[in-house]
């Protein structure tokens, strides 16, 4: 009855072991499945002396049976973090493989062979999807190797040149993936190419996004987020207009239109806060009539257009060699637009435009962008607003100084202050 009662314990260990080692002992094993498994294993621990126990009751040896029982559960107890360890290394070993995998999957796609750029990427471990594969490329998350908690091993691909990643997302293209997971590969080559400022590149990158339409030779096509749901890899971009609009301001909109892409109905809003010049905002009007009419009809379109270029338009009117071209597309917008004057979050672009000039470095102006920053604010602001008093940051100081008086003509308690 001891021996008997003596190798339970282990044996369930072992079986654990076993168990747990098959299910759990790779490296994509959450820490959070092994608690699972430890409080499974807890269960049956408590489960197991009850009927070993009942047995030596009815043999009438129930001190050897809880003498077995003890003694087992204590050679289990010691064998448990040995076992833990064997896991372990077993799924150290995995993570090092996979990292291994896919640095022969960037070896690949450097020499250029496109099938065989396909097959490595289904046969990555793990299950890459696409987007995933190729966001990895471009120095993404790859695989991770959970410790415990925090402590854990992140491996990150190489970041390969964007030249490297056009041949992988033509591979992708060329494939027979689902038409939303070619998108969503190109989605990401995308994101590093805005990372990168690589807007020469934009181009290719359009005829590839024009490969995946069922009609890619039409002379208008539309490129938004695809319904695509599966594992971006950390690397989703959403609606791309929004992000290529505000990085790369008249040169997107420009590429955006010679690609022959049109503007989908949520995409007005940022080409008009992206705008940047009077002769973009014309070319946006004659591309896409919709630009005007929704100016005419949306109360709050046309302030949001006339906020965005007012953030900045103190530092661009400085910079600018022509600060009359600045006031050309302000003054264009305001007259687009149905109320210029309306405030919706909060500040006007007047109010805007009056703050960031109160901020300026500048004491002195030249003439040209004194006569620009009057056209602009004369179009942003109500007739009869004054604007914000401020000085430059420069002449504060010594403003405030100058108009301090001397103790001798301030007020005392015993001298009152001259009546008006």
């Amino acid at each position: 009855m001891f021996w008997y009662s003596l190798a339970v314990y282990p044996i369930a260990a072992a079986l654990w072991l076993l168990w747990i080692t098959r299910t759990y002992g790779t490296a994509e094993a959450g820490v959070f499945d092994y608690l699972d498994a430890i409080l499974t294993s807890l269960a049956v621990a408590a489960v197991l002396p009850v009927p070993v126990l009942i047995w030596g009751a009815y043999m009438r040896k129930p001190l050897q049976a809880l003498a077995g029982l003890a003694f087992g559960a204590i050679a289990a107890v010691i064998a448990l973090p040995l076992s833990m360890e064997l896991v372990g290394s077993r799924r150290y070993g995995q993570f090092e493989h996979d990292k291994a995998q896919f640095a022969a999957f960037e070896q690949t796609v450097r020499g250029g062979d496109r099938a065989r750029i396909r097959a490595q990427l289904r046969a990555l471990p793990g299950g890459f999807s696409a987007p995933r594969a190729l966001c990895g490329l471009g120095g993404g998350a790859t695989y991770t190797f959970e410790r415990w908690l925090w402590f854990n091993d992140h491996a990150y691909g190489e970041p390969l040149p964007s030249e490297d990643l056009h041949t992988a997302a033509t591979a992708v293209v060329e494939g027979d993936w689902p038409r939303a997971e070619k998108q969503a590969a190109l989605l990401t080559v995308l994101r590093y190419l805005l990372d990168r400022e690589e807007t020469a590149r934009f181009p290719a990158w359009a005829r590839l996004w024009r490969a995946t339409l069922v009609q890619p030779d039409a002379a208008a096509a539309t490129l938004t987020a695809p319904a695509y749901e599966g594992d971006y890899g950390g690397c989703d971009l959403g609606d791309p207009a929004d992000p290529v609009f505000r990085r790369w301001h008249d040169e997107g909109l420009r590429m955006w239109m010679q690609a022959g892409f049109v503007f989908a109905d949520d995409q007005h809003r940022p080409a008009l806060r992206a705008v940047r010049s009077k002769a973009m905002l014309d070319a946006l009007f004659a591309a896409d009539p919709s630009f005007a009419k929704l100016l005419r009809s949306e109360h709050s379109l046309g302030q949001e257009a006339l906020s965005a270029q007012a953030d900045d338009l103190s530092a661009r009117l400085d910079r600018s060699a022509n600060p009359g071209e600045l006031a050309d597309l302000v003054e264009a917008l305001a007259k687009a637009s149905v109320d210029p004057t309306l405030s919706v979050s909060g500040v006007s672009p007047c109010r805007r435009f009056d703050q960031t000039e109160a901020q300026r470095d500048a004491i002195k102006d030249a003439p040209q962008r004194r006569a620009a920053a009057a056209r602009i604010r004369a179009a942003l602001c109500p007739a009869g607003s004054k604007p914000s008093v401020a000085k430059p940051r420069q002449a504060e100081a010594k403003a405030e100084s100058a108009a301090t008086p001397d103790d001798a003509t301030q007020p005392t308690a015993t001298q009152p202050a001259p009546q008006p």
